[in-house]
């Protein structure tokens, strides 16, 4: 059996989800904080596959396509701690053939101790939609200690009820500057995912690292369609993430793919002011009730409040990308072609790639994952554009860009406003809306300036708080 073993040398950088910081803990240690191993990188591993056959592979090689089924990742090191690296579809991992965990999520840290070479094996099942061994990390063989960097679990306070609530994994580059504000790329997970399912995407965490872009992968409280608790539960860990890391809240863009490339329309849009940027994976644009999704879509108006094609008119100033494949058959590419075309009749930035040759699946997120990071970590959104465009299918969405809406009632709320040199214009179109306030800085305007409305327009204007 070939081998592969680096030596290690002490410091640290990376995670593990066994060691999160324990309950009562002093305040003064970030909540980031973890126990992890970060030199002594295994490059070689072997790799046994169904039937027994075993070869030596790379650990980059580890992404080529294979065909559904468990194969088990064998290793030999020597050591105080090894850090198993999460992989998506991880079972059993034993350490001289006894069983140290089952199949827990997240990397795993499991202390050797001792001069002995230690065989390390896990298993690791592909599935019919990832169809590739992924992992995210190396396996790691070195001394365990405290760090802020790699990946981590943060834990906050949820009101929500469902699977990880009030839980996200967050990655912070090494020799990332916590204190110095800068960008983050939220991942909104996919059905049948959660928190960890990104977190085994070696591309995104390697680009990540290389871009210093913070990663935050959020629950969504399991097969939800990021409804308005799932929504609430990624601002809610946005906002527990900020208290420990600064961000620039300029700088935030965000992604998914399945049911989280619909997350992150909807989401997106639903809150534009908080997004510089989006990307959508073979996302739903517009929910069709006579499908699967009718057990939590019960009527057309909750449809409504979560097609991100109802709430397009939002997306004037935030920049999103469309990736689908041709041979989806579990959301056809007309569900991107849909909010592309909304896009460009409106003349919003948009970009969209069809995929041909591929379907629903991980590999089409792997194709283009540096490129999402490499966006995210340029883009910026506008603080007060001049001209905002805003519709409300929820009562609970007032406010973008410092121009917030009275509503009128239960129905759909729509502003249209912009500032011109003669004045601020109230355009035709607006409806559902009693009132528009302007909060000082709105539209890079100055508080008190003329406000016209044009014919049919009869939403009055203020400037407030």
């Amino acid at each position: 059996m070939r081998r592969g073993f680096s030596r290690f040398f002490g410091s640290v950088a990376c995670a593990a989800l066994s060691c999160a910081v324990a309950e009562g803990a002093a305040r003064a240690e970030s909540v980031l904080a973890h126990d992890t191993v970060e030199d002594g990188a295994i490059d070689v591993m072997d790799l046994v596959a169904p039937g027994g056959k075993t070869e030596s592979i790379a650990f980059t090689e580890l992404g080529k396509p294979r065909a559904p089924a468990t194969y088990t990742l064998v290793v030999s090191a020597t050591g105080e701690d090894v850090r198993i690296p999460h992989c998506n579809g991880r079972g059993a991992v034993t350490v001289d053939g006894a069983l140290r965990d089952k199949g827990s999520k997240g990397p795993l840290l499991v202390h050797l101790g001792g001069d002995a070479v230690h065989a390390i094996r896990f298993d690791v099942a592909v599935s019919t939609y990832e169809k590739r061994i992924a992992c995210g990390e190396r396996v790691r063989v070195g001394r365990a200690a405290r760090s802020l960097e790699g990946l981590s679990l943060l834990r906050f306070a949820s009101p929500h009820q469902g699977p990880a609530a009030g839980e996200a994994v967050v990655f912070v580059p090494r020799g990332h500057d916590t204190k110095k504000p800068g960008a983050l790329l939220v991942g909104v997970h996919p059905w049948n995912g959660g928190p960890w399912t990104y977190a085994a995407y070696r591309e995104l965490l390697e680009e990540a690292q290389a871009k210093d872009v913070v990663l935050l992968m959020p629950s969504g409280l399991g097969n939800s369609l990021y409804v308005a608790d799932a929504e609430d539960e990624v601002m809610r860990a946005m906002d527990a993430l900020m208290a420990e890391v600064a961000v620039n809240r300029q700088r935030v863009s965000l992604w998914g793919a399945s049911m989280g490339g619909q997350g992150a329309t909807t989401i997106g849009w639903h809150r534009p002011d908080r997004f510089a940027f989006v990307a959508s994976y073979f996302g739903d644009a517009k929910f069709d009730r006579s499908t699967y999704v009718r057990n939590l879509l019960p009527t057309e108006e909750a449809a409504h409040r979560i097609n991100p094609l109802d709430v397009v008119d939002n997306a004037r100033h935030v920049p999103t990308w469309l990736i689908h494949g041709e041979d989806d058959r579990t959301s056809p590419i007309v569900q991107s072609v849909m909010l592309f075309d909304a896009m460009k009749k409106r003349d919003f930035k948009v970009d969209f790639d069809r995929v041909p040759g591929m379907g629903h699946e991980g590999p089409l997120v792997v194709k283009f994952i540096r490129r999402v990071v490499d966006r995210a970590a340029e883009a910026q959104a506008p603080k007060f554009p001049a001209h905002v465009t805003f519709r409300s299918t929820r009562g609970i969405d007032t406010e973008a860009y410092g121009v917030r809406i009275v509503r009128a009632g239960e129905k759909d709320a729509y502003v249209d406003i912009e500032k011109r040199d003669d004045g601020i214009h109230v355009l035709r179109g607006t409806e559902g809306v009693v009132q528009i306030v302007l909060r000082p800085g709105a539209l890079g305007a100055r508080e008190g300036e003329r406000v016209i409305a044009d014919a049919g327009v009869t939403a009055n204007v203020r400037w407030g708080q």
